[in-house]
């Protein structure tokens, strides 16, 4: 009998062990991962059972919010054009963008509140709902748009120094309120699951691309950083090959170039084969060590889900055609729109790196703010004398005769920016412009992707000098 009863009472204690083990890990540890959780069945109800938050753009504009319809409340979005970013929240098929990420926030349990999460999590008491906060700018947000037009692309444009994102537009989009009207939601997320465009992905932080000559900004920063002479002459002659072992491969310069370039001149008519030249001279490691200080090849600390991209295929550069191709922006590069607008913010913001974010507050019922989300400042990724070295020759690219990146200029305003021509296998190349102004003290930096449009200066510069225009009131 006292064997049975030691037996049963060890038994007992490894039970409530386990119990205790069990409710410690889902509380404690894993209490995070399941409130954020887009399909925690919680969260779920709450967008039926009651109102959630609203989220407003930084005027106050209401960008989501919940209404009654019959016995149940359903999510209304006002603007299309940042459906990847406000994103869903559907019974059925879950939450994504801002829905998803601040679905605590959105049903008055922000993480920063621990008392209103313990009496809602133990006695069952349901604060009402807050707002979230996006930092988007309507003005540059209504001028992305117009610019881009209904072309497939992507543009985005933040503010160099707190990494606020102003505008984020990601073509083609859909319509969120299809998939949250039960009359809808099943055929439109099935055509949207089938269209081969993706609508669903973000192309602003998601979608990844060869970079083309927006990457020579980094080659330059590189070589910069390294000792190199900007001011020497390097002879660049159309086509160029280093040696024979480099087998049919050849650099090849836009305007078939035969002369002599420094890096200004180089910056302003965007040679290849000048930028390969630096790229081999300074080395393959070297090129791709800035990249990846630059966050190629890192996925941006964004509050959304954001691509890492790659340097190479191996992320390294390694043999003597890759780094060549690398250096101009070419080979194995993938980089986002987001990426390429951090490049040119680090540049714009004196070498120092900002972590970029679309909230900006989370407000609760009465409008008092609960918490700030802030970017915060990231490394020294160059030295403020090479910034500023690489910002002269970036006006250089918009403003000196002949630069290719003419189409960004705006009248009264040193803007500096880069253009980019990026061969893709996936038809004509994509256009690219990446940019800030003004330049001596900016306010706003771009990126601007236009897929298979051609030309980078034609396509894609003018739609950059839109947006930053807006941001700035000109």
């Amino acid at each position: 009998m006292a064997a049975n009863i030691r037996r049963l009472t060890l038994t007992i204690a490894i039970a409530f062990l386990a119990t205790s083990v069990g409710v410690g890990y889902w509380s404690l540890v894993a209490a995070a991962q399941l409130n954020s959780d887009p399909f925690n069945p919680r969260l779920i109800a709450a967008v039926r059972d009651r109102p959630r938050g609203k989220i407003v753009d930084a005027s106050g504009r209401v960008l989501a919010e919940s209404a009654k319809d019959q016995d149940a409340y359903r999510r209304r979005y006002a603007d299309r054009s940042l459906a990847q970013v406000v994103g869903y929240g559907s019974v059925k098929y879950g939450a994504s963008g801002i829905e998803a990420v601040y679905q605590e926030s959105l049903i008055g349990q922000d993480p920063s509140d621990l008392i209103g999460q313990w009496r809602a999590r133990y006695l069952g008491e349901r604060s009402e709902p807050g707002s979230v906060v996006l930092g988007l700018d309507p003005k540059a947000q209504a001028a992305a748009v117009a610019a881009l037009g209904g072309r497939r692309g992507a543009i985005v444009a933040l503010d160099p120094k707190t990494g606020r994102i102003l505008a984020s537009v990601s073509l083609p989009n859909y319509d969120p309120n299809a998939l949250v009207d039960p009359q809808q939601q099943d055929t439109a997320w099935q055509q949207l699951n089938d269209n081969k465009d993706k609508p669903l992905i973000n192309r602003v932080a998601q979608g990844l691309y060869p970079p083309g000559s927006t990457m020579k900004i980094i080659t330059a920063a590189a070589a910069l950083e390294s000792g190199f002479d900007p001011t020497q002459q390097i002879r660049v002659d159309d086509p160029y090959q280093a040696d024979k072992s480099w087998g049919d491969y050849y650099v090849r310069s836009a305007v078939g170039a035969h002369g002599n370039f420094d890096m200004a001149l180089a910056f302003q008519r965007s040679e290849n084969i000048y930028f390969a030249k630096v790229g081999l001279t300074i080395g393959g490691a070297k090129v791709a060590e800035y990249a990846k200080k630059f966050g190629l090849g890192h996925a941006p600390a964004l509050d959304l889900a954001a691509a890492k991209g790659q340097v190479s295929n191996s992320g390294s550069l390694d043999r003597p055609t890759l780094v060549a191709d690398t250096s101009y922006g070419q080979g194995e590069l993938l980089v986002s729109p987001l990426q390429m607008a951090l490049v040119a913010a680090t540049i714009g913001n004196k070498g120092a790196q900002v972590q970029p974010h679309y909230a900006t507050e989370v407000r609760d019922p009465a409008g008092g703010v609960l918490r700030t989300v802030g970017g915060g400042a990231g490394d020294q990724i160059v030295s403020a004398a090479t910034a500023a070295k690489l910002t002269t020759y970036l006006v250089g690219a918009v403003e000196a005769p002949g630069a290719f990146a003419f189409g960004a200029k705006i009248a009264g305003v040193h803007v500096a920016g880069k253009t980019g021509t990026a061969e893709t296998p996936s038809g004509s190349p994509h256009g690219w412009f990446v940019g800030f102004a003004p330049a001596e003290d900016p306010v706003v930096a771009v990126a601007v992707i236009v897929e298979n449009a051609g030309q980078g200066g034609v396509d894609a510069a003018p739609l950059g000098a839109a947006v930053m225009r807006a941001v700035l009131g000109k």
